[in-house]
């Protein structure tokens, strides 16, 4: 039996300027929506291990469960070729957990992933822009440190797989088959049950807000109302109904997008870069931290270092030139735009400055867990469900490990 083919097919005959138009819209709808649903990854799991809240991460299984079943339907609709689903399907080892968990660490506590930090630093938080610059110079600190070792590791299969593919395509490892069947039984088998286990979590931690707001007694006196002894203000609605309020107040920007909203948008808007930018170049929504080491190294030529000529990682990366750099520009102008239409923008400097500190090193883990796992909580982990693989598994299981210990930490200080 043949191997499957590993040559992209176009979905559609578009050229590049539709190409890159396509990415710019979906870049900008990502940073809009990810700011107006103040949706946050990293988030949404310290809040598991602090608040004891699932809602968010229910979200984010979600997320990932209706990414499975939209791009498998495309793929068996003969919409999306086959082999433009899984082409890109990464090298998968010891480097997809350890970085994952150095990333998950860095991020929480640095206070945002990949995603967050670039919506939020568009939003004014100065905290986010430091985590930035350490994120750029975490991928510098890779590629001369352990991208050596990694790489020797990868070519020789040492805890790696040695070619991506449809070698960790779920359909072909489970069926040996790339076929209709075998995609869309895979794609039902994945996508169900983290649909049903979001709703299951969204639907348990809402059942305890009811549960403990049934249990307080509020007198009714108009929209709020003092609690007994002091000042401070409750608002029963909030508690009740944390996505409350009409079309209208979400059109005009009154009121932020609630969890769900966000997480079907933010989907579809995966699935249109899937169908559009299939055939054609990385066809999935990927926020890179490879630009952020292109920017570092040209910043570094004025002062007379290339690190094009002396660093390997740098000579192979992806270019600057490239759909995923437009698509990272305009998820920052969605998510300022978004801030400032509003009235969320403002520049936030926070008042312990050691938080600017932290921001900084967590960037820097940041930047070294992202690159040794080879993507991130985005171009990654939520990418991989759609491509039906693996790695998204072991990403998640990493960077909630880092996440649970970046928790622990923080409570000690």
């Amino acid at each position: 039996m043949a191997n499957p083919s590993m040559i992209l097919q176009p979905a559609f005959r578009e050229g590049w300027i539709e190409i890159y138009a396509v990415f710019a819209l979906s870049g900008f709808i990502l940073g809009w929506v990810a700011q107006r649903g103040n949706y946050c990854f990293v988030n949404a799991m310290t809040s598991i291990f602090t608040t004891r809240s699932l809602e968010r991460f229910g979200a984010v299984m979600i997320l990932f469960g209706v990414t499975a079943l939209g791009t498998g339907t495309l793929v068996v609709a003969g919409l999306v070729p086959v082999q433009d689903q899984y082409f890109f399907n990464y090298f998968a080892g010891w480097y997809t957990l350890v970085g994952s968990f150095v990333f998950g660490f860095g991020a929480a506590i640095a206070g945002g992933c990949n995603l967050s930090m670039l919506y939020r630093a568009s939003s004014g938080y100065v905290q986010n822009w430091v985590e930035l610059l350490g994120m750029m110079i975490g991928t510098y600190v890779f590629a001369v440190t352990i991208w050596p070792f990694q790489s020797y590791t990868m070519e020789k299969g040492i805890l790696s797989t040695t070619t991506g593919g449809y070698v960790e395509y779920l359909p072909y490892l489970l069926f040996h088959s790339t076929s209709t069947y075998a995609v869309l039984v895979t794609s039902l088998l994945l996508g169900i049950p983290l649909v049903a286990l979001g709703i299951y979590l969204e639907q348990r931690t809402r059942k305890g807000w009811r549960s403990k707001a049934s249990n307080v007694n509020f007198p009714i006196l108009g929209a709020g109302v003092k609690a007994t002894g002091g000042a401070q203000t409750v608002k029963p609605t909030l508690i009740t109904s944390p996505e409350g309020g009409g079309i209208k107040d979400l059109l005009l920007l009154r009121r932020p997008y609630g969890t769900n909203l966000s997480t079907v948008i933010l989907a579809l808007d995966m699935l249109l870069v899937f169908l559009a930018g299939a055939g054609y170049t990385f066809n999935y929504l990927v926020i890179t931290s490879s630009d952020g080491g292109r920017f570092f190294e040209y910043a570094l030529i004025p002062l007379g270092v290339n690190l094009f000529l002396t660093t390997p990682w740098f000579r192979d990366s992806l270019t600057i030139v490239d759909p995923s750099t437009l698509m990272v520009v305009m998820l920052c102008v969605g998510a300022f735009i978004a801030s400032y239409l509003s009235g969320d923008f403002k520049v936030r400097i926070p008042k312990d400055r050691r938080r600017l500190v932290v921001g900084f090193l967590g960037g820097i883990l940041v930047g070294v867990g992202v690159r040794m796992a080879l993507g991130c909580n985005i171009g990654l982990m939520w990418t991989n469900f759609g491509q039906l693989g693996y790695d998204g598994f072991i990403f998640l299981l990493g960077m909630l490990s880092g996440v649970y210990l970046a928790v622990k930490v923080q409570e000690r200080w």
